[in-house]
């Protein structure tokens, strides 16, 4: 199994950039508390160079690497601690050529942990770091019409190829909170956002046909930077010490 040094360089990175932040962020003596859930809607790039190399050698025709990315989440919010989960689908490209269909899907899951940099007037921004597993099937299927005798007399006229791994997630998430009640120290309503970041994918094990394990498959990575913007609803109240 490849592992992408740079990328995991930038996670070090993020990460101890992270904990720089919480730890100067620690001594405020404002504290917030609330949660969010959202559905959410964008674009994910992912790496299927290695994939599209080989499927150019089977003469078929080569995927986008751009995903649209639909899902959903939600998080809980603690003494300015962002603790949560979210989930997406990837829905590929669909390309053909003179015999064969073939598309591309994948998902993940992630559980996340951040912490609230920003709130005030509606908006909060928190960072996010988050860890789960995803996968990518593709699937091959012949073009030709054919009736339920014809396939139960060949059965070979499609294919579906799987393969899994972790996923690791850096993020920025910011969510404008439309308050329906006015309240100067409580924000609750509607809210609209918009969360960056960057997903790393490490693969494990080989790819799977109809779940047998078949060896020589290409590394595919749920790897790549993505812009999502959600819609949902939620709230956020603050509450100040004083020493």
């Amino acid at each position: 199994m490849k592992v992408h040094i740079l990328s995991i360089k930038y996670f070090n990175l993020f990460i101890l950039i992270f904990a720089v932040l919480i730890e100067n962020e620690s001594i405020s003596q404002t504290k917030y508390f609330g949660g969010f859930g959202y559905l959410s809607t964008g674009y994910q790039n992912i790496d299927i160079k290695n994939l599209n190399a080989q499927l150019k050698i089977h003469n078929f025709p080569e995927l986008d690497k751009k995903f649209v990315a639909m899902g959903g989440g939600g998080f809980g919010i603690m003494n300015n601690f962002v603790l949560g989960g979210e989930g997406f689908g990837l829905i590929g490209s669909e390309k053909s050529n003179q015999d064969y269909n073939i598309s591309l899907f994948g998902g993940y899951g992630l559980f996340d942990l951040g912490y609230v940099l920003y709130s005030e007037n509606g908006l909060t921004i928190f960072p996010l770091i988050g860890f789960g597993g995803g996968g990518i099937d593709i699937t091959i299927n012949e073009k030709k019409l054919v009736n339920f005798d014809d396939v139960l007399s060949n059965p070979k006229r499609g294919s579906n190829l799987s393969v899994g791994g972790l996923i690791l997630n850096i993020g920025m998430n910011a969510i404008y909170n439309i308050d329906l009640f006015d309240n100067e120290r409580n924000s609750r309503g509607f809210t609209i956002g918009v969360n960056f970041g960057y997903t790393h994918f490490l693969q494990l094990g080989n790819w799977t046909l109809f779940e047998n394990e078949i060896s020589n498959g290409p590394e595919v990575s749920i790897s790549g930077f993505y812009l999502k913007f959600t819609i949902g609803g939620g709230g956020i109240r603050k509450k100040e010490s004083f020493n």
